[in-house]
């Protein structure tokens, strides 16, 4: 896959998407229905194809750690983004409107950047060693998160020029993240395979963080109608079919 058009498939969702929801008012229930299938395919894509890919001729114990260091890190990035990862809208009080949100800016600005990291894989045998399910995924998961953040955004009492400012900084921050690996590799930074591998069990760990909080918290009372379960078999599905 070109880089020029990956980067564009990581930017382009996000800012079509954030654009539009400037405009329209969000319904929460197509929300969680998005955020679920965003949800189911991150999980079943972490298990079918990148916790395998992750273990191979690796060691496992290596691995295993950075896993459990990423989940623990999303741990931690929530008490900046306050959840908006999962699809979380915290409408603040009157004296909050003032200001953009700062904490949930750069909490959500370094998961988006960590996520991109394993985007670039030496390993791949695409001959431009991008992993494409990680990719689809990565946009998928954006959408969710991207209504959200503007959501957030619109209950703050600031000009339009600064909320578009702050919507085009998240789009790209995923991208960077990629860059950087591939920057590293094409300056030749020592052991970077083994770099790679840890970037890549530590982007599982936050998937399985963001995945099971979501599908957990997807609905009320933790019942799960009809559509729910649809939309999260269809996400299981595509991650079975692409992985």
């Amino acid at each position: 896959m070109n880089p020029v058009l990956v980067i564009l498939l990581l930017i382009a969702p996000v800012l079509l998407t954030g654009f539009t929801a400037f405009g329209i008012q969000i319904q929460q229930t197509r929300l969680r229905l998005l955020l679920a299938f965003s949800a189911a395919y991150l999980f079943a894509i972490s298990i079918m194809h990148m916790l395998p890919e992750a273990f191979i001729n690796q060691n496992a114990k290596q691995i295993g750690l950075f896993i459990v260091l990423g989940f623990c890190l999303q741990l931690i990035i929530d008490t900046f983004s306050t959840g908006i990862e999962h699809g979380h809208i915290h409408l603040h009080s009157h004296e909050c409107k003032e200001h953009l949100p700062y904490g949930i800016i750069i909490g959500l600005s370094l998961h988006s950047f960590l996520e991109g990291l394993p985007v670039y894989d030496p390993n791949e045998l695409d001959s431009d060693k991008i992993n494409f399910q990680l990719v689809l995924g990565l946009a998928i998961h954006n959408l969710p998160i991207t209504l959200a953040f503007v959501s957030l955004l619109k209950e703050h009492s600031t000009q339009k020029t600064k909320n578009y400012f702050v919507l085009l900084l998240f789009s790209i921050m995923t991208p960077l993240g990629y860059l950087s690996s591939y920057v590293l590799q094409s300056f030749g930074l020592n052991n970077y395979e083994v770099y790679s591998h840890c970037a890549y069990a530590l982007v599982i760990g936050i998937f399985l963080h963001i995945s099971t909080a979501i599908l957990f918290e997807t609905s009320e009372h933790h019942k799960y109608n009809i559509a729910k379960m649809a939309a999260m078999a269809g996400g299981i599905v595509l991650a079975y079919l692409i992985s």
